[in-house]
């Protein structure tokens, strides 16, 4: 552990890292991709370009930093980045070569600044970090059983789950015949595929859109036409992640550039029924855990294709006849995925509610979109959301804007945060907020 002067010097790099931290990240990323290509098969390329990977790592020091003092805070913030990690197979000799390079960028960049007594209690800090990420990882690992890589599967079914065609589902049926693990509804799974013309495996994770089965597994994707904010059910975390994202003409180092979506394309354009991909044990800290003995009113609030973890709550609820009222509450640019499956169940449960609306917010260039959450959302009464009661659980996942706005207006009707749970697949200024 680090002692009081130790801690007082990381404390005093805020400053500079506020102000250098991005370049860090990319000086990071860059050397030790350079000097471990290999290491090339864990990151999504497009993000390396955008620059969001190196963000977010900026995210998890400032955070890491920020609470030095207090490591306690960062225990939700840490649980995401294990769950990702282990969702990659990240290894515990990984964080050997991480670490030498980020102490490398850090001295490089803040150059006399980072004296022998700050690089040193930095890397004291820094392996406390990957000491707790390290244990609960080997504690997920043993979770997994026998299955702690990669596993191939054959698409069984691919179906379309709107009339454009933009979003579709795939059903996935292990090769091996083997049953399927149990998972928590909400949790996601690692995809890897082989994409032509690119030099890498490209790793992306997908909710996971159904009940827990043993003998498949369900995923689904949405096309990415080149938009601002992709939310295809993939996310991006921690040291090493994997995410969808758009493109820009920005660079890290030698990662070759891509199209915008090159994943979730690809599935959708390339991969049918009979193909085979390969996945990763489902993983993720975002999920209804189905054996609580649970009465209260359970609230799940959707946008566009993130309605997938929210969907394999809702499935996994009737299958079990779990008894509790459910508002069921989804918001679409254009078709809603699934309408039709959540109106037959609605019909057979007395006790749902559902609510379908219209929404930019739902679309993927909400980043220009200026309209607020409450007229997109005048149509709800507090019985669709429950307000009144106290003891309401609440499940969000939709774009970042989206779920900003769902949770002012759920705290600005007493709904209180530890209520509110949330599917975020970045670190961000959102999620740094949050906790």
């Amino acid at each position: 552990m680090l002692n009081y002067q130790e801690t007082k010097l990381v404390k005093d790099t805020l400053p500079a890292l506020r102000q250098h931290g991005e370049h860090i990240s990319t000086v990071f990323y860059k050397t030790m991709l350079r000097d471990h290509p290999e290491l090339q098969n864990y990151f999504n390329t497009v993000n390396m370009h955008t620059g969001k990977q190196p963000r977010a790592l900026t995210q998890l020091i400032l955070a890491f930093a920020s609470n030095i003092v207090n490591i306690s805070e960062l225990t939700p913030k840490l649980e995401r980045v294990a769950q990702k990690h282990a969702s990659l197979s990240i290894q515990p000799d990984q964080y050997e070569i991480v670490g030498k390079y980020l102490l490398r960028a850090f001295s490089a960049v803040l150059g006399p600044s980072m004296t022998p007594d700050v690089k040193l209690a930095w890397t004291k800090a820094y392996w406390v970090m990957a000491r707790m990420l390290t244990g609960r990882e080997a504690h997920i690992y043993r979770e997994f059983e026998s299955w702690k890589s990669w596993r191939k599967f054959m698409i069984y079914t691919k179906k379309k789950e709107t009339f454009e065609g933009n979003i579709v589902s795939f059903t996935l049926k292990p090769v091996d015949g083997k049953p399927l693990p149990t998972f928590m509804p909400g949790q996601y799974v690692t995809v890897r595929i082989t994409v032509p013309g690119m030099k890498y495996a490209q790793l992306r994770q997908y909710s996971l859109s159904d009940a827990p089965s043993p003998d498949h597994y369900r995923i689904t994707v949405k096309r990415d036409q080149g938009s601002n904010w992709d939310y295809a059910g993939s996310r991006e975390d921690g040291l090493m992640s994997s995410a969808a994202s758009s493109a820009s003409d920005s660079s890290i180092g030698s990662v070759q550039p891509c199209r915008p979506g090159v994943v979730s394309n690809s599935l959708i354009d390339d991969f049918h029924e009979g193909d085979t991909i390969e996945l990763t044990h489902p993983s993720g800290a975002f999920y209804l855990n189905p054996k609580m003995d649970n009465s209260m009113p359970l609230v799940l609030i959707s946008a566009g294709v993130c309605v997938a973890p929210l969907l394999s709550m809702l499935n996994t609820v009737v299958e079990k006849r779990i008894n509790r009222p459910v508002s069921w509450i989804q918001a679409s640019r254009h078709d809603a995925p699934f309408q039709a499956h959540v109106e037959n169940i609605a019909k057979r449960h007395p006790n749902m509610r559902t609510k379908f609306f219209k929404s930019r917010l739902s679309d993927s260039d909400v980043l220009s979109y200026t309209s607020t959450f409450e007229n997109d959302f005048l149509s709800l009464t507090s019985e669709d959301l429950y307000l009144s009661n106290s003891s309401a659980e609440y499940y969000i996942c939709g774009p970042e804007k989206f779920m900003m706005q769902a949770s002012n207006h759920l705290h600005k009707h007493g709904v209180k945060p530890e209520r509110v749970q949330f599917e975020i697949f970045s670190v961000g200024s959102f999620e740094m907020n949050l906790d």
